[in-house]
């Protein structure tokens, strides 16, 4: 069993996030909900967000906080096969009494509101892969990304979680990081990328504060202490926000909710 009051070694110290006083939390309090801050959701009215899967809760509350915010989202995973086979799937169980009319309402509920979300005139959905280095149609990279952001949009919200990929792209991100306000990255296998995740972390500092963390409890911790998944909250430096006494424990209470939420959340305790 992991020790949850454990201290991280001194190596993590630089990570520990600077406090501000309008973190909120978009999204469902849950995995797909993120810690952001309102100062600077307040800057943008653009999101580019890489990974929905299921869950895109964040992306709605987005859009739901300002009228004139638009969002682009790439995710190759996601189709309506998806949600049809899930239909047909439990349709088949309810004839046979397997499965209750709420159940099946809730499925048909879930392709309703993926359908109602990609569809929406504010939201451009693209089933693409997010690459470094386009291999076939079905990937893009940043270039093109950023080449559909329009014209007069001076800034950015960006949103990262693509399963481990990220490490692949963010010095990439780097390069474009006097239009992005504020990043939100999912961190995935932390143990098997260790130096790498410590190493463009550095990178991304020089430009960026973190002003949350938080472990993804779906996954353990390293043997360290560090989580294996870790959701960081990072806005750049020219918004200049005024920091206040920061925490050095996590997660923090009304904000943070277990991804799992039949699991304890992740302590992170910094020296």
């Amino acid at each position: 069993m992991q020790n949850k009051k454990k201290i991280l070694p001194n190596i993590y110290n630089f990570l520990c996030p600077k406090q501000t006083k309008k973190l909120t939390r978009f999204g469902i309090k849950q995995d797909g909900g993120y810690i952001i801050d309102l100062t600077v959701v307040e800057k943008v009215n653009h999101l580019i967000s890489f990974g929905m899967a299921e869950e895109f809760s964040f992306e709605i509350d987005f859009l739901n906080y300002n009228d004139l915010n638009t969002l682009q989202i790439y995710d190759h995973t996601v189709n309506h096969k998806i949600y049809l086979s899930n239909i047909l799937k439990v349709l088949r169980r309810f004839i046979t009494f397997r499965r209750t009319f709420s159940q099946l309402y809730e499925v048909v509920k879930k392709y309703y509101i993926f359908l109602k979300f990609i569809y929406n005139k504010r939201v451009n959905f693209f089933k693409l892969k997010i690459a470094n280095q386009i291999k076939n149609r079905k990937e893009i990279d940043l270039n093109g990304v950023f080449s559909k952001v329009n014209k007069l949009t001076l800034n950015f919200g960006l949103k990262i979680d693509i399963e481990g990929d990220e490490y692949e792209i963010l010095e990439k991100v780097l390069e474009s990081s006097s239009k992005i306000v504020f990043i939100i990255i999912e961190f995935h296998g932390i143990d098997k990328n260790n130096k790498k995740f410590i190493n463009i972390m550095k990178k991304i500092l020089e430009v960026f504060d973190i002003i949350h963390i938080h472990g993804n409890n779906h996954a353990l911790s390293t043997s360290d202490g560090f989580p294996i998944v870790a959701e960081i909250t990072l806005v750049n430096k020219k918004n200049n926000l005024n920091y206040i006494e920061n925490s050095k424990t996590f997660p923090v209470r009304g904000l943070d909710y277990p991804n799992n939420p039949f699991l304890p959340d992740i302590e992170i305790n910094f020296n």
